[in-house]
C-alpha cells in the first residue's frame, strides 16, 4: 500500500506543528510549510520535511510529489480573505499535478475554530446546551473572513474535498493561550498581596483540549471514508469541558497564590484578558466526530494534568521555541502579561 502524503501549512505554529507531528508518527509522508527556516531543525528532528514559502508562492505544488491530504492550519488575522484565497488557490493546483500523474483529487482540511459559535450559558444554567456542527455561527467581527473564508472552501468540490475544523483552545507542550494563566499566577505571586484576581465567575466554562489530542483528530479525519467526511464540519474538544471553580484550585496549589473573583464590569483593566481566558464559557460537543471517525481524547483535562503542563511549558519556554515566543509576543502588552 502506497504512502500517504500530507502538506500542513502553519507547520511552525502551536496547532500546525502539532498536527505535523500527529500525522508523521501516524506514518504519513509529512511535508510542513512555513515562513521562515527558524524552525526547521524542529520539524526535521519529527521527521518532517519543511518548505519554506507560504500558500501564495505558485512554484511551492511543482516541489512537492501528488498530495493526498492538504491542511491548513495558518492564518493572517490581518487579512484573512486574502490568506484563504491563496490555500484555495493552491489547493487547486496541488489537485491539478496529482490528477495529471492519475491520483484522486486531495482532500483539504481547513482549520477554523470553536470561537466561530460565540458563547454558551455556564455551568449549572438550566438552560445550558453545547455547541454542536448544527448550532448558529456567531462569531465576534475579528473573526469574520476567516469564518467565511473556510466556509467558501467547501464549494470547490470539483477541485478537491474539504473539511472544516473548529478546535476549541488548545492547552498542552508549549501551551498556547494557556500558558497566560502560568504568567498571570506567577505575576500575582510576585506581589506583596499574593492574590490572583480573575473576573469572573466559578461557574465559567473551559473547554480546551490537548493539542496531541487536536493533532490525532485531524489524522482520524484523513483515515476516515473520504464520502463520510468531505464537506463536513466538526467540532473538535475533549471529552467533558471543566470549570473555573475545577481549575482554580490547581492554579492555587501549583504557584502558592490566592485567588479571588471580581465582578468584570467593574475591573475594566483586566477585562479583556479574562474575556479570553477566564470568561468566554463555552462548551463544545465533538459528539459527530467521534462517530464518523471513532477519535477520542486521551489527555487528562487542563485541571488534572495542571502541574505536568506547566512544566512542559516552563521547558518550551527555557528552550525559546517559535511556538512560545509567537504565543509571548501577543500575550505582553494585550493580555496582562508582563514582558520577563
Amino acid at each position: 500500500m502506497p504512502q500517504k502524503t500530507v502538506l500542513v501549512t502553519g507547520a511552525n505554529g502551536f496547532i500546525g506543528y502539532g498536527v505535523c507531528r500527529a500525522f508523521s508518527l501516524a506514518g504519513w509522508t509529512t511535508y510542513g510549510m512555513l515562513r521562515s527556516d527558524k524552525s526547521i531543525p524542529d520539524l526535521i528532528k519529527e521527521e518532517i520535511i519543511p518548505i519554506v514559502g507560504t500558500a501564495a508562492n505558485p512554484t511551492i505544488p511543482q516541489q512537492l510529489p501528488p498530495i493526498d491530504v492538504v491542511v491548513c492550519c495558518s492564518g493572517d488575522p490581518s487579512n484573512f480573505k486574502a490568506h484563504f484565497e491563496d490555500i484555495t488557490s493552491m489547493s487547486q493546483r496541488l489537485s491539478q499535478i496529482a490528477r495529471e500523474k492519475g491520483h484522486d483529487k486531495p482532500l483539504v482540511i481547513v482549520t477554523s475554530g470553536c470561537k466561530d459559535y460565540g458563547t454558551t450559558l455556564r455551568h449549572g444554567d438550566p438552560d445550558l446546551a453545547p455547541h454542536t456542527e448544527s448550532s448558529p455561527l456567531n462569531y465576534p467581527p475579528i473573526l469574520a473572513e476567516r469564518c467565511d473564508g473556510a466556509l467558501k472552501m467547501l464549494k470547490f468540490t470539483d477541485d478537491f474535498d474539504c473539511v472544516i475544523t473548529r478546535p476549541t483552545t488548545l492547552y498542552g507542550r508549549s501551551s498556547s493561550y494557556y500558558s497566560y494563566i502560568f504568567h498571570l499566577a506567577e505575576q500575582a505571586k510576585a506581589r506583596s498581596d499574593g492574590v490572583m484576581k480573575i473576573a469572573s465567575t466559578p461557574n465559567s466554562i473551559l473547554h480546551g483540549t490537548h493539542v496531541d489530542d487536536v493533532g490525532a483528530a485531524y489524522v482520524a479525519i484523513a483515515e476516515a471514508p473520504r464520502h463520510v467526511v468531505a464537506g463536513q464540519a466538526y467540532n473538535i474538544s475533549s471529552h467533558r469541558y471543566e470549570t473555573l471553580g475545577e481549575l482554580v484550585p490547581a492554579i492555587e496549589q501549583s504557584h502558592g497564590v490566592k485567588v479571588e473573583y471580581v465582578d468584570p464590569e467593574e475591573n475594566a483593566e483586566i477585562a479583556y484578558t479574562i474575556q479570553i481566558l477566564f470568561n468566554f464559557p463555552q462548551w463544545v460537543g465533538s459528539d459527530k466526530l467521534r462517530k464518523d471517525t471513532g477519535w477520542t481524547d486521551k489527555k487528562p483535562l487542563f485541571h488534572k494534568g495542571y502541574e505536568v503542563y506547566r512544566r512542559a511549558y516552563d521547558a518550551a519556554a527555557n528552550a525559546k521555541s517559535e511556538q512560545h515566543e509567537r504565543v509571548m509576543a501577543m500575550a505582553v502588552g494585550q493580555f496582562g502579561v508582563q514582558q520577563s
